[in-house]
């Protein structure tokens, strides 16, 4: 009980002393009536914008790929990485493999990953990155007739 009240009355205390004063502040005013925008919207310079970033993305996948090749040699293509991965989780969930077929499997998982590093390093945040990464994934396991 005596805690409640002790909370009643600070919350009290804190109220008035928030509530207390009726001056107005005169730097808010100020601070909503500056403009924020210093340059005017122009379509070339936002099309210049995007052209260098995604320059600028470019050259960073291509440093990318010369550290991974540098690192663990040659680098498969997109659609080889794909089927090698999709035929290894096939075998792993189909199951009923001995010890020794599993340890094969997982030394050519180890393998193929060592092959496959540039496809981990691929970035698909966006909803639309990761769409068409699923497409670009369907589309080599149907060539390669794997799905329908």
């Amino acid at each position: 009980m005596k805690k409640r009240v002790y909370f009643q009355f600070l919350f009290l205390v804190l109220f008035a002393v928030s509530c207390g004063s009726n001056e107005e502040c005169s730097d808010c005013e100020l601070e909503n009536a500056k403009d924020t925008i210093t340059e005017a919207d122009d379509l070339e310079t936002a099309l210049k914008d995007t052209n260098t970033e995604k320059k600028s993305v470019a050259i960073e996948n291509i440093e990318n790929h010369e550290k991974i090749v540098k690192k663990y040699g040659e680098q498969w293509d997109f659609c080889t990485c794909v089927v090698a991965n999709d035929s290894i989780n096939d075998a792993f969930e189909k199951g009923n493999m001995s010890s020794k077929q599993e340890e094969k499997l997982m030394a050519r998982w180890e393998y193929v990953d060592t092959k496959c590093k540039e496809l981990l390093t691929t970035p698909n945040t966006t909803p639309e990155e990761r769409a068409k990464h699923d497409k670009k994934v369907m589309k080599c396991l149907k060539q390669n007739g794997l799905k329908k």
